[in-house]
């Protein structure tokens, strides 16, 4: 390999690891993405492709319970994404998406239009990882919130083609839950560039699960 073809595998190699490692709702042109999350009172699917490295789109279901105002929310919903800023640096990396969707919701209030708006700001290097996310859905006679902020650390850095190894803590809050406070998680996570796999128990002893592949 010449040193110009060694320095493309490189830069390629380095940008799809950065996207797999944070979980990001737009990853590289023509990538396609199945995540499955499921956690105390909530769980969710979603299929994502990336049109671009700035814009997605991606067909999902959410299933939440134990809401106050609604007892329980199911949505089949769509979404565009939009990468609105990135931040590179010789050894770190920050970006903040934007998110909105349409679909269609039903709870104990009924069946109608179920609107959601989100976003993601992280920053990261080989070694820590940072995230905050949140993101609002309502419809008629109901709102609900889910936000989270993530910190993960490695234990050392990792080449692209293994398997890396992180641990994550977390703090957790849906607000218009029955139990509307702050809880926390602590998960491991295990990634490469095909698959990420993360599981974990939260502050109240209940397990929570991720799983994302690209296709």
């Amino acid at each position: 390999m010449n040193a110009f073809r060694f320095a493309v595998a490189v830069a390629l190699a380095t940008w799809l690891w950065s996207d797999l490692a944070c979980a990001r709702p737009i990853t590289y042109t023509g990538g396609q993405v199945l995540v499955a999350e499921a956690q105390a009172d909530q769980w969710q699917a979603r299929y994502t492709y990336s049109h671009s490295f700035r814009y997605s789109t991606s067909v999902g279901y959410l299933s939440m319970d134990d809401l106050r105002r609604t007892g329980e929310l199911d949505l089949a919903y769509a979404r565009l994404a939009w990468l609105a800023r990135r931040w590179n640096q010789p050894n770190s990396q920050g970006n903040l998406f934007l998110w909105g969707g349409l679909g269609h919701a039903r709870t104990d209030l009924g069946s109608g239009v179920g609107r959601h708006v989100g976003f993601q700001a992280d920053w990261e290097t080989r070694r820590i990882y940072t995230a905050a996310v949140s993101e609002l859905h309502d419809g008629a006679g109901w709102r609900h919130r889910n936000d989270t902020v993530s910190l993960g650390l490695a234990p050392f850095e990792h080449d692209f083609e293994r398997t890396a190894v992180w641990l994550v803590g977390k703090g957790m809050r849906t607000v218009g839950a029955v139990e509307d406070k702050p809880k926390a998680a602590l998960v491991l996570r295990l990634f490469n560039p095909s698959w990420w796999l993360e599981a974990g128990v939260d502050s109240n002893g209940k397990p929570l699960a991720f799983f994302m592949i690209n296709l």
